[in-house]
């Protein structure tokens, strides 16, 4: 067996250049040439180092975890003794920056009978083995494969007895154990065997107690083990070797076998403690995914990881659709009131859009709830000071508002918005004729009491801008219309006492999702073709039927808010108007599919199209 650089070189202790090019190469002749040819076998090997013009090799317990080479390794035994069994196989792959480099696997012959329960276990028969290198010439094999390599198994101990007893004396490499690291990088689990841990990691290879297979199984958890270990500041071989204490406390608890069987759907999931005590409600499209970023680092807040510290169980209802979802977790947390939702869900601060009476004409202005003043007009509150600030401009374009801060009729006379009309006071509107016109027609507008013929005369203005080509007018107009849409919208889905019917675009081209509710509760909510018509009267028919069944004591509570959010959130634009009679949601879809028409095709020509 020839001797390898590392070999030749940490046997003869720090040697010159020309020592290798003459003992190691047989390359006496270099004429002051010998370091550059070392320099150019030795590069990027972390295992050599140049000691004042001598090459050594390095204390591989100094090495970085990045860097040095692994061999994971896996043995079958006759029995489970060191001191009686014998090895029956070797499997084993050298790991360089994580990725498999070379492999070595052979069957040995034990010299002895292999138990039947082995035999069962492992599927290797004395017949298998019979005309296998027996094992004095296979472990000079092995060792030259090992060779300044850092050696990993799993359950360590095993193997390495198992290998001691038949060379006389352990291998001289560092040796990290997959089932001791796990317990330390991995707590929480219920079990460390191979098979386990490689489900939980999420390794696709499954152990068969044959030695290769086995040994590639665990190079997989190791690679896993490795990017742990880096996340807990260990650098090193030596760091690994010793790591116990503070450095754990680093480590956030690895739980992704609590996602592992949940289903890929809508729905809603529970986060439980050791008491079954609910800690968290949370909603989501896919409750595996979902659960999943939860145990995968979560988005960085403190609270999470917390949170994830305490779950030792995750329970899920399947809900069918996102919005249903959002309803229940919505009703969920209110019954519960899980400790880590107390992020305000309910209390989080909102704003106002204020009109201050105690002015002669007050103009429309945003507000937190914390300086709303009751002897304002206040319209909210609301969750989306955007929204609220977007309204407020297009107030602006429907209502002569006060712009200046002059006198009406000043000596300077009309401000610039008054020469075009759009300010009250400059246009000679009294106070009483602009709280009548124009603090009452806001209110109005905003509470969904009226108004309605102001919005289809923004709608009219967008769609001439758009005909006129005038695309990035017409799109900032669609934003503002939106915007005092929204507004009103949660308004008058709120604290509306009759049935109301939503009509808005759905994420699957052609078609649109339809909403029915009542007190605030949703009574109905469905998803339609844009030429479905007779489905949608059906729909409506029997959305009518179920609004005259009598709530419950808290039932619907906050529904019209969570719907009002999921459109927010999805939807481009919506109709909304009463339901009356199934006609009435029928002429509403048309609605919307004009709409959507309009939309698109404004779309397509801002593209130049």
């Amino acid at each position: 067996m020839s001797p390898s650089l590392y070999g030749f070189v940490r046997e003869r202790g720090p040697v010159s250049p020309e020592e290798v090019a003459s003992g190691f190469l047989s390359m006496p002749d270099l004429n002051g040439d010998a370091r550059s040819r070392v320099e150019l076998l030795t590069e990027g090997d972390p295992r050599f180092v140049w000691d004042e013009g001598l090459l050594r090799t390095a204390d591989l317990g100094g090495c970085a975890l990045r860097e040095v080479p692994f061999v994971v390794f896996d043995l079958e035994t006759t029995g489970s003794s060191a001191k009686e069994g014998r090895i029956t196989e070797f499997g084993a792959v050298k790991l360089v920056g994580g990725e498999v480099r070379e492999k070595f696997t052979t069957l040995v012959n034990p010299e002895r009978h292999i138990d039947p329960f082995v035999t069962r276990l492992t599927g290797i028969t004395d017949e298998m083995v019979a005309g296998a290198p027996k094992v004095g010439e296979v472990l000079p094999l092995f060792e030259e494969f090992v060779e300044g390599t850092v050696l990993v198994a799993h359950n360590a101990r095993f193997d390495c007895a198992f290998v001691e007893a038949a060379r006389g004396a352990s291998l001289p490499n560092p040796v990290l154990d997959t089932l001791k690291l796990a317990r330390m990088l991995v707590p929480g689990l219920r079990r460390y065997r191979l098979s386990s841990l490689a489900t939980h990691l999420g390794v696709r290879q499954v152990p068969n107690h044959r030695a290769f297979a086995d040994a590639s199984v665990t190079a997989e958890v190791f690679v896993k083990l490795l990017s742990l270990l880096q996340k807990v500041g260990v650098g090193t071989v030596g760091e690994a070797l010793a790591l116990k204490g503070s450095k754990l406390a680093k480590i956030k608890p690895q739980k992704q076998h609590l996602a592992k069987d949940l289903p890929q759907t809508p729905g809603v999931y529970y986060f439980l403690d050791k008491d079954g005590v609910v800690l968290y409600v949370g909603k989501a499209k896919n409750l595996r995914s979902r659960v999943r970023t939860y145990f995968n680092g979560g988005d960085g807040r403190r609270k999470i990881g917390r949170l994830v510290e305490q779950v030792a169980e995750v329970s899920v209802r399947e809900t069918g659709t996102e919005l249903r979802a959002l309803i229940l977790e919505a009703k969920e947390i209110r019954r519960l009131l899980p400790r880590f939702n107390s992020a305000g869900r309910s209390d989080r601060p909102g704003w106002f859009l204020k009109l201050d009476t105690a002015q002669e004409y007050p103009v429309p202005e945003r507000v937190p709830e914390s300086e709303a003043e009751k002897e304002a007009v206040l319209i909210g509150p609301y969750r989306s000071a955007r929204s609220v600030d977007a309204c407020t401009e297009a107030l602006g374009r429907i209502f002569p508002i006060r712009r200046c801060d002059g006198a009406p009729g000043g000596p300077d006379g009309p401000c610039f918005y008054g020469q075009l009309g759009r300010c009250g006071p400059c246009n000679g509107m009294s106070p009483e004729e602009y709280e009548r016109e124009v603090v009452g027609g806001i209110s109005a507008l905003l509470r969904g009491e009226g108004g309605e013929e102001h919005l289809a005369a923004l709608v009219a203005e967008r769609s001439r801008l758009a005909r006129a080509l005038e695309f990035e007018a017409a799109a900032r107009l669609r934003d503002l219309i939106a915007g005092i849409e929204r507004v009103r919208f949660t308004r008058t889905l709120v604290k509306s006492e009759g049935l109301q019917a939503i009509v808005a675009p759905s994420t699957e081209p052609e078609v649109f999702e339809v909403f029915v509710l009542s007190g605030g509760r949703l009574v109905a909510h469905e998803s339609f073709s844009r030429t479905d018509a007779g489905a949608v009267r059906e729909f409506a028919a029997s959305a009518l039927k179920l609004a005259r069944r009598p709530l419950a004591e808290g039932q619907g509570a906050g529904e019209a808010r969570v719907v009002a959010a999921y459109l927010r959130r999805r939807a481009p634009f919506f109709e909304a108007a009463p339901l009356a009679v199934a006609g009435d949601l029928v002429s509403l879809v048309g609605r919307a599919v004009e709409r959507s028409g309009e939309e698109e095709a404004d779309a397509g020509a801002g593209k130049g199209e």
